[in-house]
């Protein structure tokens, strides 16, 4: 079901035409022949009016429509009616809404919405018009790159065969990432290949990684028999398993498969299984885990795949999140018969479920129970916490994220960090009592952590703050942690970051932050650290909040579009920023927030100089990456600047001028960046969060808001 069409106010073009934004944000990124139905028009027309806006010499890359169709969706959200939207993407309505639900809640980053849009048809331009588009054109040839790294270009596509490195330099610890380019929908229905090459296999081996994690739907992967069209296809999403299985091995890197399960069902497609029918939420049922016939299910279908695919590292599940699976994965139940089930009951009960799967299999794959949300964020108290892991079958591995709940301080305003933080490293009190209890308790124990990237800035493959992940490492050793999940969707980049941490669990109390750098970055050494310290001393000032980690211009960067009139939208979660700074600020007071960034600003820039002595191909990484956190940390105080001063445009017109001065400026520097480096802007489960072509549009646009001042 496609979210509901809503009214809102919607930007203007900054182009004559709304036709032309659609042609200049899609042209060479999708066919001209989808356009030209799009737009109503001849393949000729577009090709014309495309050059018109300066887009000379623009090839079509297939590669977007295939692994960057998030960032088209994103881009005509607010362009194109449904049936448009559908014509542009080539696909029918029903792949539409699978995406929106399972490419990690997109339609929640969309704003769970989608604005109200006039058809867009092609329709000849004015003489003023035409005088207009061609100014405007000699602005878009003026900062288009013709020999730009070519998007998607991340590694070396041929096979590099050999040992790999890691398999004996680094034998101690788990280590598992999220793959750099893994998707996030429905990764089994493709060759892995595709998002998992050998170069980059071998890349994870010389780092460490001995483990590679996706998302897994159940129903896709065993029979389904409560809608049996879900499973349809599930013998070749297993044979594309197996066949990454086989392939990580060679690398000893094991396969890990995220669980959260039992996923629920349209209430009006439960039919004959009505009976089942537990917590209900906005159309949806889940399947009672009181009744023994989802326990069945559940045990089955887990049975049934590890049987069959033999080799698996583990299954990882998450118990307690957004997603509706059992009745209490939630406080407040609906359920007549869970509601008065305690929920560590209901959450330690599907673990033990797929423990005794995995055990009656005959498989050797682990179960790493992921307790990221047995907490008060879920209306635990502690002592839930704690029980839910004595009610644990003991061949569960436990893990922690290891900074949730941590205490810190910014700026003088106190709070607490739920998860996502590199700024601020762990163990929290709580986590340092549930991984002890469970260590008591016989389970082997992990920790969760952050590395490379988090959403305080996922635009970038790593952060060059290696001091502050070895901190977090220190901390985690003296609770005994020696295994890691190290990241999210985002931070799969094979960084040092990875090496450093792998190097560091082999040698423990042996290993030396002072000569991993001098073994990285040879000569170099005594500048990378120096500036890796400017960047650490400036990040710990980040004004950490998950309003600010989702809402704040941040993710976006430079690509989010300004506006000098008031805005109706609301900001959306690690997508698009509007004007309701006080939403992405909370907790801190507008002066606090701008203060403590101005701090890392200082810092961060002073890194940044420092590494510009730096001569080596390593060190021009850090340098290409670290301004590119700047740009997107900058454009974050910018736009929150620019949309307090706007409320009084009159009083602070000058100071407008200004900001809209840094931000061009700004994004200038990070349009450069993105024509070097092909990782810049680019998150597994959010694609690009921009491309070349939405920068130049944003620059237009500053010029126009210039002028109106």
């Amino acid at each position: 079901m496609l979210p509901l069409v809503k009214k809102v106010k919607l930007s203007k073009s900054v182009f004559p035409a709304t036709w032309q934004t659609v042609i200049f944000r899609n042209y060479g990124i999708v066919s001209v022949d989808k356009l030209a139905k799009t737009l109503s028009c001849s393949e000729e027309r577009v090709q014309q009016e495309a050059e018109r806006l300066g887009l000379i010499g623009e090839k079509y890359n297939p590669v977007w429509e295939k692994r960057g169709y998030i960032t088209l969706i994103r881009n005509n959200w607010h362009l194109l009616p449904y049936e448009q939207l559908l014509t542009l993407l080539g696909i029918s309505e029903s792949r539409l809404d699978f995406i929106l639900q399972n490419d990690d809640f997109l339609s929640v980053k969309l704003g769970g919405y989608k604005p109200l849009c006039e058809k867009v048809s092609y329709s000849p331009l004015t003489e003023d018009e035409i005088k207009l588009t061609e100014t405007l054109a000699q602005t878009v040839e003026k900062y288009t790159c013709s020999h730009a790294a070519a998007p998607f270009t991340f590694f070396d596509t041929e096979e590099q065969k050999g040992e790999a490195k890691a398999l004996s330099a680094y034998p101690n610890g788990v280590r598992i990432v999220h793959g750099y380019l893994s998707p996030c929908g429905d990764a089994f229905k493709e060759d892995s290949a595709t998002y998992m090459p050998d170069a980059l296999l071998q890349q994870y081996a010389e780092k460490g990684v001995n483990g590679v994690w996706l998302h897994g739907v159940l129903s896709a992967l065993s029979p389904y028999p409560f809608d049996e069209s879900l499973s349809a296809e599930y013998p070749l999403r297993r044979k594309n398993l197996k066949s990454l299985i086989d392939r990580c091995k060679g690398y000893g890197i094991k396969v890990y498969l995220y669980f959260n399960e039992p996923r629920a069902l349209p209430e009006n497609k439960l039919g004959k299984y009505a009976h089942l029918k537990g917590r209900t939420e906005d159309g949806y049922a889940a399947l009672c885990l009181s009744q023994k016939q989802t326990q069945e299910y559940l045990y089955i279908a887990v049975k049934d795949l590890l049987s069959d695919v033999k080799d698996l590292g583990g299954i990882i599940t998450i118990t307690m999140s957004e997603n509706l699976t059992h009745c209490n994965y939630r406080p407040q139940t609906n359920c007549p018969i869970c509601k008065n089930i305690p929920p560590e009951e209901s959450a330690a009960k599907v673990n033990n479920i797929i423990q005794k799967a995995i055990r009656d299999s005959g498989s050797n794959a682990e179960l790493i129970a992921n307790l990221w949300g047995w907490s008060p964020y879920m209306e635990w108290t502690e002592e839930q916490t704690l029980r839910g892991v004595e009610l644990l079958d003991k061949d569960v591995s436990v893990m922690c994220v290891s900074e949730y709940d941590l205490e810190i301080e910014k700026g003088g305003v106190k709070s607490k960090i739920i998860d996502y933080s590199i700024a601020n490293p762990g163990p929290s009190e709580i986590t340092k009592k549930t991984l002890k209890k469970a260590a008591e308790t016989g389970h082997k124990i992990y920790a969760k952590i952050q590395t490379n990237n988090s959403w305080e800035c996922s635009a970038v493959p790593y952060l060059p703050v290696f001091d502050l992940t070895y901190e977090h490492l220190q901390n985690l050793e003296k609770i005994g942690v020696k295994d890691y999940m190290l990241t999210w969707t985002l931070g799969g980049y094979p960084s040092p970051m990875l090496g450093m941490i792998a190097e560091y669990v082999q040698k423990g109390a042996d290993f030396r932050l002072d000569a991993w750098y001098e073994k990285e970055y040879g000569a170099e050494a005594p500048i990378v650290s120096g500036a890796v310290q400017n960047f650490c001393d400036g990040f710990r000032e980040y004004p950490f909040s998950i309003q600010g980690l989702y809402f704040s211009p941040k993710t976006l960067g430079c690509s989010n579009l300004w506006s000098l009139e008031g805005e109706e939208k609301q900001s959306t979660m690690v997508c698009y920023a509007y004007d309701d700074y006080e939403n992405w600020t909370d907790p801190y007071p507008y002066e606090v927030y701008i203060s403590q960034y101005e701090k890392l600003l200082q810092k961060w820039e002073k890194g940044c100089e420092a590494l510009k002595k730096c001569e080596s191909k390593k060190a021009a990484q850090l340098q290409t990456f670290s301004q590119a956190a700047l740009a997107h940390f900058k454009s974050d105080y910018l736009q929150t600047k620019f949309a307090y001063l706007k409320r009084e445009k009159g009083k602070n017109a000058q100071a407008i001028k200004d900001v809209i001065e840094q931000e061009k400026e700004n994004t200038l520097l990070l349009l450069r960046l993105v024509y070097e480096n092909a990782c810049i802007g680019f998150e597994a489960s959010n694609h690009y969060y921009y491309t070349n072509r939405n920068l130049i549009e944003k620059l237009l646009l500053m010029n126009n808001l210039n002028a109106l001042l």
